[in-house]
């Protein structure tokens, strides 16, 4: 050092270290604006046109005459469930496939919705269910997510999205994880009921209708065979709720809950892309 000193002056080490904090600052401000980004949060009343599909689903089955003032889900630390905060993203990188943050935001804001709607589990087993179940459904849609976008679909080299390939590649995921989801669906609940918790549905059956419908779009023939039944028989016991004929024989007649099975205008480029 003290050559460099002689040679630039006794300025030169504040200032090269001065260049060096200024580049690490940079770098830091940028990282933390992505997973701000890759990890969004909403704040203030949700006006009803900005809710997710789900959301809207689960209003309609409580019958709720929506208010933002009232009954507005949020994305705040208090709403979110442990194993999608950002100290579990840290150590487990639970949200690496999420790539504009989407997935994350329904799940948050349905566990929040379900505290406001009165439809959170009744029991510390049923809620232990019920969240076991989501991790493995979060991944499966980032996964599904990823897939789509990234492996399949390449716009910047021209690489047009190639359905047959995304399905084969992701059907030997799905294969590995659905059995779990079947046996989690399948398993006899307190009190005995078709869903998750029984015979009737808390927050937790809505949003895993909405990752398995959204999944069965993608790899249809994932679902099929007796292996499936538990799944199935989900389906039909959601289906089958008087409280949303009318949902789905109207909005939810069609269309994708979460993520489309094809690539997705809103995706962009996030921090682990």
């Amino acid at each position: 050092s003290s050559g460099i000193n002689a040679e630039y002056g006794d300025s030169t080490p504040s200032i090269f270290f001065s260049l060096v904090l200024a580049i690490v600052l940079t770098m830091m401000e940028a990282g933390e604006a992505d997973l701000k980004a890759h990890h969004p949060k909403i704040a203030g009343p949700i006006p009803y046109e900005r809710l997710p599909r789900i959301a809207k689903m689960m209003l309609k089955y409580c019958g709720v005459e929506y208010d933002p003032a009232v009954h507005s889900p949020s994305m705040d630390q208090d709403d979110t469930p442990h194993w999608l905060t950002d100290e579990a993203q840290d150590h487990n990188m639970v949200h690496i496939y999420d790539l504009d943050g989407k997935i994350t935001e329904n799940f948050i804001l349905m566990r929040s919705l379900g505290w406001i709607t009165n439809m959170i589990p009744k029991t510390y087993e049923g809620a232990m269910r019920c969240e076991e179940l989501e991790t493995i459904l979060f991944y499966l849609m980032n996964r599904m997510t990823w897939m789509i976008n990234k492996v399949c679909y390449d716009p910047e080299n021209e690489v047009s999205f190639d359905l047959t390939y995304g399905q084969n590649r992701f059907s030997r995921r799905l294969r590995l994880e659905l059995p779990k989801v079947n046996a989690m669906i399948g398993a006899e609940s307190n009190p005995p009921g078709p869903l998750l918790t029984g015979t009737k549905p808390c927050y937790a059956d809505f949003l895993a209708y909405a990752c398995l419908y959204d999944l069965k779009q993608f790899v249809p023939r994932c679902f099929a065979g007796i292996n499936n039944k538990p799944v199935t028989m989900f389906f039909r016991a959601m289906e089958d709720l008087p409280e949303l004929k009318e949902w789905f024989e109207g909005e939810g007649a069609e269309g994708e809950y979460i993520r489309p099975p094809r690539p997705s205008v809103t995706i962009r480029i996030g921090y682990f892309a």
